[in-house]
């Protein structure tokens, strides 16, 4: 688009034109199927911009080329919003099984070695050499995750999930498309930020919305009605009444359900929020978040996305409030503001990154004179 970013969206399970379950519009049987199938999506996306090999038109061969990864922004609306986050935890979480599996295999080996009452000093070659390559990846691994490399200096794309998700995507990095893969990208994602709009951190409930309700009452409840009566609709009264614009695109919109959805989808949803708070120290430390909440939300409770913001241990976070609004910030008066929030947030981050980078090269051209001094000043010494 105009402000540069190529954007990507995908209608989750149920909604927008994307099939649902048993036909039943607004609905899903599980809430990992919507978080695996954007992952999966953001697989395809690196797939298709990936260009990371070219092709030499004169030799024809397959000339790699180093070139920097294009940065990827995750952004979710409600729903959407606690699907962006929660992939931000599965990916860290397989990176942190991954590490753990590097360091107990080269616990195993040293072990087997040392038992095989095999001299040290005769171990091959090459076996030093793997046990040395894999360190160094270990490290190398941990080192991208954890450095301060926030932004990229490249264009970029957001994303963008509520009835429909979106991916900010702009990485050049060739990823398998194996579904049991999707959660070992983390460093390839090349992921500089996640957006939350108006997230589903809990849901707004009569008799309150903390953990516990949830948990102990309205969960079990929910559980309950979906053995008894799987097919009931619970009735989803429109909460966007406080916009007449947003209330009649709810009403006309042919791919919006209107008459409800079943107590298992409730349920999914709740079971999905307590996961959320329940790994929240798995949110990646170098990823920043941009929360934007409206006090005024009637569907996804303000205080309980505050007080996610405030738990997440993420050094680049920030809670943008909204007055004035209701749920549906992306359409409501207004909704430039909101636009305009998320742009200068990353813009923020790009130009400070490109400060840091600039101060880098600089470092760099400064060390490489120097060595060229110091081995010019050997040389002379040698010819005297």
């Amino acid at each position: 688009n105009r402000n540069g970013y190529s954007v990507y969206a995908l209608d989750f399970q149920g909604h927008g034109e994307s099939q649902s379950w048993r036909n039943i519009r607004g609905d899903f049987k599980y809430y990992d199927d919507l978080v695996d199938d954007v992952l999966q999506y953001m697989n395809q996306i690196h797939d298709e911009i990936s260009n990371d090999n070219q092709m030499n038109e004169e030799s024809h061969n397959i000339v790699a080329t180093k070139k920097e990864r294009l940065p990827m922004y995750i952004m979710g609306h409600s729903m959407g919003g606690t699907i962006a986050l929660r992939i931000l935890q599965l990916l860290k979480k397989k990176q942190e099984d991954k590490i753990k599996m590097r360091d107990s295999n080269s616990y195993k080996s040293g072990n087997a070695m040392l038992n095989d009452s095999t001299n040290v000093n005769k171990i091959g070659n090459n076996v030093v050499e793997d046990m040395i390559n894999d360190k160094y990846d270990m490290d190398n691994t941990h080192f991208i995750t954890n450095s301060s490399d926030y932004y990229s200096d490249n264009s970029c794309a957001s994303t963008c999930a509520s009835t429909s998700a979106s991916i900010s995507a702009t990485a050049n990095v060739v990823v398998s498309s194996k579904d049991e893969e999707c959660y070992n990208y983390l460093d390839k994602f090349n992921i500089k930020g996640c957006i939350a709009l108006s997230g589903m951190m809990r849901a707004k409930t009569p008799l309150g919305s903390g953990n516990r309700s949830i948990k102990y009452l309205y969960l079990p409840i929910a559980n309950f009605m979906s053995r008894v009566a799987p097919r009931l609709l619970v009735s989803t009264e429109s909460h966007y009444k406080r916009s007449e614009y947003v209330a009649n695109i709810c009403k006309y919109d042919k791919f919006r359900n209107n008459n409800g959805v079943r107590f298992k989808c409730f349920a999914e949803l709740m079971r999905a929020m307590i996961k959320l708070h329940c790994d929240i120290n798995y949110m990646p430390e170098n990823v920043p978040l941009l929360f934007v909440h409206s006090k005024d939300d009637t569907i996804c409770c303000y205080k309980a996305a505050y007080s996610f913001y405030n738990k997440a241990k993420v050094p680049g976070k920030k809670f943008h409030t909204v007055d004035d609004m209701g749920h549906a910030i992306t359409a409501e008066e207004g909704n430039e503001d909101i636009l305009n929030e998320i742009l200068n947030w990353i813009s923020y981050g790009k130009t400070n990154y490109e400060d840091i980078k600039e101060g880098e090269k600089e470092g760099e051209k400064k060390t490489k004179k120097k060595i060229k001094k110091n081995a010019k000043k050997k040389v002379k010494k040698k010819t005297k």
